[in-house]
C-alpha cells in the first residue's frame, strides 16, 4: 500500500474552523500554529520536530519506523473546554519496557484517513473516517472450528447487513465481541476486530495512556456507521499441529468512493482509494476534563501477520454521555487497566487487553 496522507481533525462545537493538520507517514511535524505533532514512519521515515502553535504544545520528533520505541509524541498538555488540543497522527507505539501489548505494530494505520472529535457537555461524538481498496471490517459474522476428534463446527454472529450501498446503520451489530475462546471477535494480536475507541482521561496526567488498548482499556464500539463494510469468518484449524488462526474478510462490495448515505461531512483534502466509511461513536466524557482518544479499525483484506489494523489517537476536550456498552469481562477473569487491577498484575498466562486478563494464547 503506498503512503498517503493522514489527516487528524479536532473540530470544537463552539468553534467557527476547522483545524486540520496533514502529515505524511514518516514526515516532519505540523506547522507552526497549529499544535501539529509528527507521524511516527511506519517501516521508514525521517524523524522531524512539530512546531508549537495556539492551543498545542510542541510536537516531538517522530521516529524512523524501523527503530525501536514509541513513534509520534503522546504528551499533551491539559485543554480547555471549547479549545484545540494537540492534534497527533498516531498512538506512539510499538515500544519496548511496556506492557506485553506495546510492541505490537498497527501496519494499517493509513486506513483511517480522518478522525473528528466534536460536541460539548452533554454530549460528545467522535467520527472516524476510513478509506481503503477494500471495504471496513464490522466484525466477524462466523466461526468455523475444525477438530480433528468432533469435525468441523460454525457458529454464526449477527454483523449489521449492508442492505443498500452505499448504507447507514445506527446501533450496529458487530458480530462476536467475547474476548476469550474459540468464538473471540479479536484477531490474532487480541485486538477488536470490530471498530473499537478507547478513553483515557489526562486532566490529571496529560502523558497518560491507560485507557490505551496496550494498557488494557476497555473497547466502546460505534453508535452508527455509514458508507460501506463487510462482515468477516474466524477461522481455527485444530487439525494441523500448532493449531491456527485465520481472519477471512467477505468479499467487497461495489466501491462507495466517499459517499457515505447520510453520514457527516467528509473533511477536504482526505484521499480516495475507492471504499469510504464513517465510525461515530458517543461517548461518556466529563465537562471541563481533557481525554486522549484512541481509534482501531481492521481493513478489508487482512493478509498480513497479526491481523491488519490501524490505529489513531487524539487529544480532546468535551462532555457526554451515551455510547454502545462494551463488552464483560469473561466469567473467571479479572478486570484490568482503568478500574481494574495493574495491567502488570494479570496472572501468568494471561494480558491485559480489553479491560480484562485474557490468555496470552489466541488457541486455547
Amino acid at each position: 500500500m503506498a503512503p498517503r496522507s493522514f489527516c487528524v481533525l479536532v473540530w470544537v462545537a463552539a468553534a467557527s474552523a476547522l483545524t486540520c493538520s496533514f502529515s505524511p507517514t514518516g514526515s516532519t511535524g505540523g506547522p507552526a500554529g497549529q499544535g501539529g505533532a509528527s507521524a511516527a514512519g511506519h517501516g521508514g521515515g525521517s524523524t522531524g520536530a512539530g512546531a508549537s502553535g495556539a492551543g498545542g504544545v510542541p510536537g516531538a520528533g517522530g521516529t524512523s519506523g524501523n527503530q525501536t520505541g514509541g513513534g509520534g509524541s503522546s504528551t499533551a498538555a491539559g485543554c480547555m473546554p471549547g479549545a484545540t488540543g494537540l492534534q497527533i497522527t498516531d498512538c506512539g507505539y510499538p515500544m519496548t519496557g511496556g506492557t506485553a501489548l506495546a510492541a505490537v505494530v498497527f501496519n494499517e494505520s493509513e486506513v483511517l484517513a480522518g478522525v473528528v472529535p466534536s460536541g460539548g457537555a452533554p454530549v460528545a461524538v467522535i467520527r472516524a473516517f476510513y478509506n481503503d481498496e477494500h471495504a471496513l471490517t464490522l466484525g466477524v459474522r462466523r466461526v468455523i472450528v475444525m477438530d480433528p476428534t468432533s469435525g468441523t463446527t460454525m457458529t454464526d454472529y449477527p454483523v449489521s447487513a449492508l442492505t443498500t450501498d452505499p448504507g447507514m446503520v445506527t446501533d450496529p451489530m458487530l458480530g462476536t465481541t467475547m474476548l476469550t475462546g474459540d468464538n473471540s471477535g479479536l484477531d490474532v494480536s487480541l485486538r477488536p476486530m470490530w471498530p473499537a475507541l478507547f478513553i483515557t482521561d489526562t486532566t490529571a496526567d496529560p502523558n497518560s495512556r491507560a485507557g490505551d488498548w496496550q494498557e488494557g482499556g476497555v473497547p466502546v464500539g460505534p453508535k452508527a456507521v455509514f458508507g460501506s463494510w463487510k462482515g468477516a469468518v474466524r477461522t481455527i484449524d485444530r487439525t494441523v499441529n500448532p493449531p491456527t488462526v485465520s481472519i477471512t474478510p467477505d468479499a467487497d462490495p461495489m466501491q462507495n468512493h466517499w459517499n457515505l448515505a447520510g453520514g457527516d461531512p467528509v473533511p477536504m483534502g482526505l484521499a480516495d482509494l475507492g471504499f469510504g466509511a464513517e465510525a461515530r461513536f458517543e461517548v461518556p466524557l466529563a465537562a471541563g476534563h481533557s481525554y486522549r482518544l484512541q481509534v482501531m479499525v481492521h481493513d478489508g483484506d487482512q493478509r498480513k501477520v497479526g491481523g491488519d489494523s490501524g490505529e489513531a489517537c487524539v487529544v480532546y476536550c468535551a462532555g457526554g454521555a451515551g455510547g454502545s456498552p462494551p463488552p464483560m469481562c469473561p466469567a473467571g477473569s479479572m478486570a484490568c487497566g482503568p478500574g481494574g487491577i495493574d495491567p502488570m498484575l494479570c496472572p501468568s498466562g494471561t494480558v491485559c487487553a480489553n479491560g480484562c486478563c485474557i490468555s496470552s494464547t489466541i488457541v486455547p
